[in-house]
């Protein structure tokens, strides 16, 4: 899949969509009913190829997982993707942005952050409707001096309202 996203490192919220509900096996978190909606996974890529590799791997990566973020994948569509283009890593601080929003909620604990065995409850987050852009964009623009978040849009799929 090919993707406009930049190759600079930095950080993303890659918003996906269910359309209908699934019984799906997350590795060691076990099995879990996955709802229809919206599901926004906090991430970072500060590696070889930055955003679009790390992005590109999880949407190609579906047929032997190796995140927790590419069991979701094999039963939701990607819809965008929220990214900062900053040299610090902000991936707990989106990860809490998202957890103190009233419109998000946590679906899975540790999901995405079970290598953060005390300080983070969840990298993924739910919204029974299609989250805001411009709502992360202001939050983003108010909480990190000089930070500025961009969207990258796939083909929008057919998700619930």
């Amino acid at each position: 899949m090919t993707m406009d996203l930049p190759e600079a490192k930095g950080t993303y919220v890659l918003i996906t969509c269910v359309s209908q509900m699934k019984r799906l096996g997350i590795g060691c978190l076990g099995a879990f009913d996955i709802v229809p909606g919206f599901y926004a996974y906090v991430g970072s890529a500060f590696g070889s190829g930055g955003l679009r590799a790390r992005v590109g791997h999880h949407l190609e990566s579906t047929t032997a997982p190796h995140w927790h973020i590419n069991h979701l994948l094999r039963i939701a569509r990607p819809v965008e993707v929220w990214y900062t283009t900053a040299h610090q890593k902000l991936e707990h601080h989106f990860a809490d942005l998202l957890e103190k929003a009233p419109q998000f909620r946590v679906p899975i604990h540790r999901f995405g952050s079970s290598d953060y065995h005390r300080t983070r409850s969840s990298h993924l987050f739910f919204s029974k409707r299609a989250p805001s852009f411009d709502w992360f964009r202001q939050k983003v623009r108010e909480d990190f001096d000089g930070v500025a978040a961009e969207r990258y849009r796939f083909v929008q799929p057919n998700c619930p309202p």
